[in-house]
């Protein structure tokens, strides 16, 4: 799997999770929610590659002020 098509998985979760009404929880590899991370907040798919994630870690992305914002709030913590 090339990093683009991981980058276009995470794009349809990125766009599911901005329709949900409330807060939404996702399990998955760390190599997944690296290139979620990054799409998140519009790196390229490769992006990933500079967020350390340990196992077993709390992630959470979500707004500055609003949709338009998009940010990680907090990063790999245990």
């Amino acid at each position: 799997e090339t990093a683009a098509d991981v980058g276009a998985r995470a794009d349809a979760i990125v766009a599911e999770i901005r329709t949900a009404a409330g807060n939404v929880l996702i399990f998955s590899s760390s190599h997944f929610l690296r290139v979620l991370a990054a799409r998140w907040i519009s790196l390229p798919p490769e992006g990933g590659e500079h967020f350390v994630l340990d196992t077993a870690s709390l992630s959470i992305l979500g707004y500055e002020h609003d949709l338009t914002e998009p940010v990680i709030r907090r990063w790999n913590q245990k």
